[in-house]
C-alpha cells in the first residue's frame, strides 16, 4: 500500500526517515528523481543511509508509475518521495495518486514563501492547484504532528 507521496526537495533524509516512516510505519521508500537515478555515488550515498528493514528503491519518476502500481496492491508501506513540483505533475501523468503532501520546498529565486519551510513559485502553485482540479488531495505539511495547510 502507498502510505504518503511527498514533494521534499531534500528527498531521503532525516525529517522523512525518522519522523514521517517512523510514524506511517514504512518499509518500502521509493525516491522517483530522475537526477539521482542517474548517478550511483547518490543512489549509493542513499542506501546507506537506509535504516535496518527499510528497501530502498530508486528509479526515474516515469518509472515510478509501474513501481507504484504494483506497490498499490502489495503488502509493504511505501513513502514515495519527488523532488519537485514538476515531478510529482509527471507522475501524475503515468500514475494517478489520490493525495499529495508538499513538505520541503526551499526557497529559490521566483519563489516565495508560502509556510514554514515551503516555498513556491507562481507556476508551482499553479501546478499543484490543477492537480486539486483533477482530484488530487494537495496539502502542506511539514511533519505527522503539523497541522495540514490546505491553502497557500
Amino acid at each position: 500500500m502507498i502510505a504518503l507521496i511527498r514533494i521534499d526537495d531534500r528527498l531521503a533524509h532525516g525529517q522523512v526517515m525518522a519522523v514521517w516512516a517512523r510514524a506511517l510505519n514504512i518499509d518500502h521508500l521509493l525516491i522517483a528523481d530522475d537526477e539521482t537515478a542517474g548517478d550511483a555515488f547518490a543512489r549509493q550515498v542513499m542506501q546507506l543511509a537506509m535504516p535496518r528493514g527499510m528497501t530502498l528503491v530508486i528509479d526515474t519518476v516515469a518509472g515510478a508509475g509501474p513501481r507504484l502500481a504494483s506497490a498499490a496492491r502489495d503488502n509493504h508501506r511505501w513513502l514515495a518521495l519527488l523532488r519537485d513540483v514538476a515531478s510529482a505533475v509527471r507522475l501524475h501523468s503515468v500514475f494517478p495518486f489520490d493525495a499529495l503532501n508538499v513538505g520541503g520546498l526551499g526557497m529559490m529565486p521566483g519563489r516565495r514563501l508560502v509556510w514554514r519551510s515551503i516555498a513556491l513559485s507562481p507556476e508551482e502553485a499553479a501546478s499543484l492547484r490543477a492537480l486539486r482540479a483533477q482530484g488530487v488531495d494537495v496539502y502542506l505539511q511539514m511533519v505527522p504532528s503539523d497541522p495540514r495547510k490546505d491553502e497557500w
